[in-house]
């Protein structure tokens, strides 16, 4: 009989639908009723946390800085420091991404004058002109030389440097011909006046080699002299290699430093076949013999980064070892080879190496 009246007195469920949606002003009035999501203080939240069932260090996680610290960060820094070096060490660059070795070729001032020079208003240039014109247009290599030699005869040595591209040109003939001769004493001559030269160093140099590379005996005078004379050549050379060196750091141009580069190279390599011809003429020793510090200091040339990647040093490099091996005896274990322990397997698979680096450029 109450069943009406008891209803009457149950809580009524709102309904949502029901429920009126407030306007745009009411909500803004009452969003400065409402608290800030910041007002629950760091201890209420770990409290609700607690009374949720949440784990106490997934609560302690999540109320924790996310910001490290000083020390952290330095050790972080350290150790991606570290994972740097070894990858660099472990895995260089060069060693999956080698250059393409290349040939360097013979000291060169470049193409005919004739090509890009219109205006002549200096003698040297015409003297250059006529020179190209001889020799790359005519074919004419001993006409060429001939104009040089009457030109450069009537020009003091005081204005040698003034005309230098024609005593360049003039060597580049020389040595086309192979008239080591007349390059040998041009090149001292001018050597005497300005000894850093380049240019003339190389190519004094170059006669050297050209005269006794093909020599097959030498007598004991002779093995004295061309000695002397190689080391006097290679501490010239030496001179004018620290003089480019030093010109290239103070060189602001990028296409003048490569060219600086390319007759370093050009010095480096040839004072590396300087230090092989006196281990030649001493008979090609070695182990403790007193000549393989040239033989050293040859393949200390060589494994430089700047001569890395050249074909003439490989080819140069071969034949050091060729002539190591040659007189390796089967009974050695060990020998002496820049200054380390070397194995005759290790020097093989070296050698081998080489051989197939060399093949492949080659075949480039």
């Amino acid at each position: 009989m109450n069943s009406d009246k008891d209803k009457s007195q149950l809580p009524v469920e709102s309904d949502s639908s029901l429920t009126p949606v407030p306007d745009n002003a009411q909500i803004q009035d009452a969003s400065g009723i409402l608290p800030r999501s910041d007002s629950i203080q760091p201890d209420e939240k770990m409290a609700i946390a607690r009374s949720e069932g949440f784990h106490p260090m997934a609560i302690e996680l999540a109320m924790g800085s996310y910001h490290s610290s000083a020390s952290q960060k330095l050790l972080l820094f350290g150790l991606i420091v570290i994972a740097a070096a070894l990858v660099a060490f472990l895995f260089p660059v060069e060693r999956f991404f080698k250059p393409q070795a290349r040939e360097l070729g013979t000291m060169t001032i470049g193409d005919p004058i004739s090509d890009y020079i219109s205006d002549f208003n200096k003698p040297w240039l015409e003297v250059l002109r006529q020179m190209d014109q001889l020799y790359f247009r005519e074919g004419k290599l001993s006409e060429a030389i001939r104009v040089a030699e009457k030109s450069l005869a009537q020009i003091p040595s005081q204005d040698w440097e003034e005309w230098h591209k024609v005593h360049y040109r003039y060597w580049e003939l020389l040595s086309d011909a192979g008239s080591t001769r007349s390059l040998k004493m041009a090149t001292q001559s001018y050597l005497q006046n300005l000894p850093e030269d380049p240019f003339a160093n190389y190519y004094a140099a170059q006669a050297f080699l050209a005269t006794v590379e093909p020599m097959r005996s030498f007598t004991s005078d002779r093995r004295q002299k061309f000695r002397l004379e190689a080391e006097t050549l290679i501490q010239h050379v030496e001179r004018a290699a620290k003089s480019l060196k030093a010109r290239q750091k103070t060189e602001d141009a990028s296409e003048k430093r490569a060219l600086l580069q390319n007759l370093y190279q050009k010095l480096r390599l040839q004072q590396a076949k300087l230090f092989v011809l006196i281990w030649r003429l001493g008979g090609y020793r070695e182990d403790k013999h007193p000549d393989v510090v040239y033989r050293d200091k040859a393949l200390d040339i060589l494994d430089r980064n700047e001569l890395a990647d050249l074909k003439e040093a490989k080819r140069l490099k071969i034949s050091i070892y060729n002539h190591i091996l040659d007189r390796w005896y089967w009974f050695e274990g060990q020998q002496v080879i820049q200054g380390a322990n070397q194995k005759r397997k290790a020097m093989v698979a070296e050698l081998k190496k080489l051989q197939k680096e060399l093949k492949d450029a080659e075949a480039l």
